[in-house]
């Protein structure tokens, strides 16, 4: 195959997996957008897009909106006026008044079968019959135009031959897929999965007899023919004939057939750091490749049932040769077919001239008489009162209606959510008060229940801020071996903080291992949080009994007795580079130490650091002895065997040795980044005056058998706990030097008996805990126990409020119900150990005395700023182009996995199965389920979250604030295309401004 048209096919490819969303692995679960990719178009474009491609609802049902219209969630006079809007464009004989009794009805709507019980008024049903009449060429023509559109050709030919194509291609690529991104939950490893997905399938689909079941000997006949993906993707196009202009659009929905699966490869491509993507490599092409293979084998070995090939060519000649069979085929095998006809259909498909005419008479007849029942109880009298012109308006404007019902309706929505925070910040007034204690929280809506409640039982200061407390960091714990990025996906951190043993004098070989581990890419084991449950005999048993019997009373004696609590410390400093030249020396002699030993034998009491220091040299060239490997009977050969195995195996070289200096390098902040970092993240929320304890509070969760843990821990510490960011914030701003330094260079002076204290917030039991108070002194822990006891009193306040939203019965006393929301996060047979960021609608940022006042029920992101001390914006754009991105990610995913919780969410827990150890699949197998899990955002069958756009309120100076949204391209572009309601408050002017297609000041009315 030609360079050229290589490269063409892999762009063409890469180009139509774009509208796929990323899908990280569920280790870390990273909230997101599932329409992010589409996000350059208008809201309203985007859902219809999204619709086309993934067959997703973009809004809930009527039904569903009216409910929350009953329970106050939608103004009724909101409604009206969104409705008198939407009219206002539009010629048709109804009212708002009209409208809004259609809307109002959930089962007000033309029924398929209403004609049966009761008859239509013949007048009306005669008038307006034509608009639904049929012509089935033309019928047939729109479906095969809509290849490439909205429909596959597999989608087409199950369509009219009742087939179910899709459904085996996707169980054959399913059982493919997840075999080669398996991370170590398989027996059986895939063979040759280091040459990439299409060559590993392709080699292991010559000896599957499953395929020669499916796809016959054309399905072999393929896997021969073609050793490139590139190729196979060319060649089959052209063999489907899909028209070459509709090639991306083919694409784009093919690949969707599978999003979870594509959305996770393109993640991997894309992270070419990360360690299975290294050994295993695969990108989208190969993907599409591998479909392609499957589906032109199926189609081609099913065409022998057919008359006509199942190509795009082949169904437009027999679409064109036989129309009145194939319309009444795709008629049964769609089911679009109507009444008593659907059960004798078939038997006229070779002969369809006998019952064609009749059969489009009835269809046509039948659906007038629905629609003018549906018109009658509708619009009662009047309707009769229309003339012919007036009905056929009606027809064609109910079928738009449908389509912006829900755009209507979500305006409405969040129009009455705007007003009632608008009110509430109205109320808002400044006190001044010199708290006992101040404490920084992560900007996550559940912080919101929390600081409410801490502010209540005694004099604190809450802040907000993101919830890796500006301390962008890769995290190496002890014993595990591999870096974690602790900060929002949207930040590649350029520093590491290791985890070693508190006591460590030297260069341990604990220490070093632990160091080679993440330098030397030796990242064998992957462990993932979501596997609780112990494979160790009696453990397991003892586990069992306790979890399900006495789950809170049990966990709390596990953590205590069964879990090692080892001493541990963090190297935050940068290394001296002498230090960092001894610990790389000493990392390569034990990987000398290890080769001599297991690879060529010599026992371990003859291997000293003479001889390491010999072989050492050797490597780097700096060195011709080789006496002490001549004691041990190496010759001239065996040294160079050595020698190469060193240096091309475990990189044992001059040139690594640079690379690693780099890399340890990276190890720790320098004294300036400390103070830059930490000067930044307490100007960024305002904080100027300091109380003598300032609580750096990370939040995490804690639950049993739940593979979506991660995605109730901190999302701006990429799906892990905040506690490390809290722990290295504080280390860093309880040192001298670095207080020194923030007082020189950037004006922050933090007086001397200010401490602070890293804690953290179990977001699924509320409880907080302090860290690190050992290194208080004495005094100063006895002042914290009055502290201890407010904390405390909070978190069961807390715990109360979760209370009524987690369980239906109100009879338990305090205690019981503080203790039942504990139990519900340590029971694994608990499907919902906590609604997580279920509720979210507003992010607000400014000052905490704006919402203070107010309960916003664990539903609103909180980031403090002060504009007054952010002269040139600068902070503000740190929040808007990340804490805000990251809000209105979470705020999105919430909104479509409610919306449409099987394409868009991920169903129900009960049926999920961890695959691979890097995501979930519903039952045997399914697409990998990308969304939240349907108890995380529905209570029954009832939407819990309350699906609108974010709503952003700023405070800051009207023109300020624009200024700075105009330099932030990518937040000015959400707030152009309508993905968030992006609300402006003025304090100097105390005015109100929203941007609906421009900048406009909000009334008093409308508030």
């Amino acid at each position: 195959m030609e360079l050229g048209r290589k490269l063409y096919i892999r762009s063409l490819v890469n180009v139509s997996a774009e509208p796929i969303s990323f899908f990280w692995p569920m280790r870390n679960f990273v909230h997101h957008n599932p329409l992010h990719e589409l996000e350059h178009l208008p809201f309203e474009e985007a859902v219809k897009l999204g619709e086309k491609i993934f067959k997703g609802r973009p809004f809930l049902s009527r039904k569903d909106y009216v409910r929350l219209m009953e329970k106050g969630y939608i103004d009724r006079e909101i409604l009206k006026r969104k409705i008198e809007e939407y009219l206002s464009s539009k010629d048709v004989p109804v009212n708002a008044e009209e409208i809004f009794k259609l809307m109002s009805s959930p089962n007000l709507r033309p029924h398929k079968n209403a004609y049966l019980t009761r008859e239509a008024n013949s007048q009306i049903v005669w008038k307006i019959k034509e608009r639904f009449e049929e012509n089935p060429e033309e019928v047939l023509k729109k479906l095969l135009e809509s290849v490439g559109e909205t429909n596959t050709l597999l989608d087409v030919v199950d369509a009219v031959f009742g087939e179910k194509l899709n459904e085996e291609v996707n169980e054959l690529l399913i059982k493919a897929v997840l075999d080669f991104l398996d991370e170590g939950q398989s027996v059986v490893e895939m063979p040759n999965r280091r040459q990439g997905f299409f060559k590993a399938w392709r080699e292991l689909s010559r000896k599957n007899l499953r395929y020669f079941v499916k796809g016959g000997r054309e399905l072999f006949e393929l896997v021969e023919k073609f050793e490139e993906p590139e190729e196979v993707i060319d060649d089959t196009l052209k063999y489907l004939g899909i028209p070459e202009e509709r090639w991306e659009g083919f694409l784009t929905l093919e690949i969707a057939k599978l999003k979870g699966f594509a959305g996770y490869i393109r993640w991997r491509y894309h992270n070419k750091h990360y360690y299975f993507q290294r050994v295993y490599p695969t990108d989208i092409v190969e993907f599409v490749a591998v479909r392609l293979t499957l589906e032109r084998g199926l189609l081609a070995h099913r065409s022998k049932k057919y008359s006509s090939r199942l190509t795009y060519e082949g169904l437009k000649e027999f679409f064109e040769r036989e129309p009145f069979k194939a319309y009444l085929m795709y008629e049964y095998h769609s089911r679009r077919a109507f009444g008593e006809y659907v059960s004798y259909l078939p038997e006229y498909f070779e002969h369809p001239e006998k019952i064609l005419k009749a059969y489009l008479n009835y269809k046509s007849l039948s659906q007038a008489q629905n629609f003018a029942l549906f018109l009658e109880e509708w619009l009662g009298e009047k309707v009769k009162k229309l003339s012919d012109e007036e009905l056929h308006k009606l027809v064609d404007f109910y079928e738009e209606f449908k389509e912006n019902e829900g755009f209507i309706w979500l305006k409405a929505l969040e129009e009455t959510a705007i007003r009632k925070l608008i009110r509430g910040v109205k109320r808002a007034r400044r006190e001044e008060e010199k708290p006992k204690a101040q404490a920084l929280f992560c900007i996550d809506v559940r912080s919101e229940r929390y600081r409410r409640n801490l502010e209540k039982v005694g004099n604190y200061e809450t802040y907000g801020i993101a919830g890796f407390f500006g301390v962008p960091m890769a995290f190496v714990e002890l014993h595990k071996g591999h870096e974690e990025f602790l900060c929002p996906v949207l930040i590649r951190p350029k520093n590491v903080v290791l985890e070693v043993p508190k006591k460590v004098e030297e260069v341990s070989e604990s220490f070093l291992h632990a160091v080679e581990e993440i330098l030397h890419d030796l990242k064998q084991n992957v462990l993932t949080p979501y596997i609780t449950v112990e494979a160790i005999g009696f453990l397991f048993g003892f586990d069992f009994i306790g979890k399900t019997f006495m789950p809170y009373s049990y966990s709390k004696l596990r953590e205590r007795f069964l879990e090692t609590h080892e001493e541990v410390d963090y190297i935050i400093n940068k290394l001296p580079r002498k230090e960092i030249e001894r610990i790389v020396k000493e990392v390569y002699k034990i990987t000398i130490k290890k080769v001599l030993k297991h690879e060529f034998g010599v026992r371990e009491s003859l291997i000293w650091d003479g001889l390491l220091e010999e072989v050492y040299k050797l490597c780097m060239e700096e060195g011709e002895e080789k006496k002490e490997l001549e004691k041990l009977g190496f010759d001239d050969e065996r040294i160079k065997e050595l020698l190469e195995k060193l240096k091309k195996v475990y990189r044992v070289d001059r040139g690594y040795r640079n690379i690693l200096y780099e890399r340890l390098s990276m190890l720790g902040f320098s004294v300036e980044e400390q103070a830059a970092l930490i000067s930044k993240a307490l100007q960024v929320i305002g904080l100027k005056e300091f109380a003598p304890f300032i609580f750096i509070i990370g939040h995490g969760s804690k639950s049993d058998n739940n593979p979506y843990e991660s995605a109730l821990d901190c999302g701006a510490c990429g799906g892990a706990s905040g506690l490390y960011n809290a722990i290295v914030f504080c280390r860093m701003a309880n040192n001298p030097e670095v207080r020194k330094l923030m007082r020189e260079r950037f004006n922050v002076d933090i007086p001397e008996n200010t401490y602070f204290i890293p804690a953290l917030h179990n977001t699924t039991t509320d409880e907080v805990v302090l860290y690190e108070t050992d290194k208080l002194p004495e005094e100063v822990r006895q002042r914290l126990k009055e502290i201890e006891g407010d904390l405390h009193r909070a978190t069961v306040l807390t715990a109360l409020e979760r209370y009524d939203e987690l369980f239906e019965e109100n009879r338990e006393e305090e205690v019981r119900k503080a203790y039942k929301v504990a139990e519900n996060a340590y029971d694994w047979s608990q499907v919902r150990p906590e609604w997580g960021l279920s509720g979210n609608y507003a992010f607000v940022i400014g000052g905490r005395y704006l919402t203070k006042h107010l309960n916003l029920e664990g539903k609103v992101f909180l980031h403090s700023y002060d504009y007054r001390i952010d002269r040139k914006g600068f902070l503000l754009e740190t929040i808007l182009s990340g804490p805000m991105i990251v809000g209105q990610w979470i705020n999105m995913e919430h909104y479509f996995s409610t919306t449409d919780n099987e394409v868009y969410g991920s169903g129900s827990k009960v049926y999920h199965n961890v695959a691979g150890r890097f995501g979930v699949v519903s039952g045997n197998f399914s697409d990998l389920r990308t969304g939240l899990p349907s108890q995380t955002v529905l209570k029954g069958e009832e939407p819990h979250h309350i699906p609108i756009r974010l709503i952003v309120l700023l405070e800051a100076p009207f023109e300020f604030a624009t200024s700075v949204i105009n330099r932030v391209y990518a937040v000015r572009e959400l707030i152009k295309n309508g993905w968030v309601n992006f609300i402006i408050y003025d304090p100097e002017k105390g005015k109100f401004f929203r941007y609906e297609k421009e900048w406009k000041e909000v009334k008093d009315e409308e508030a």
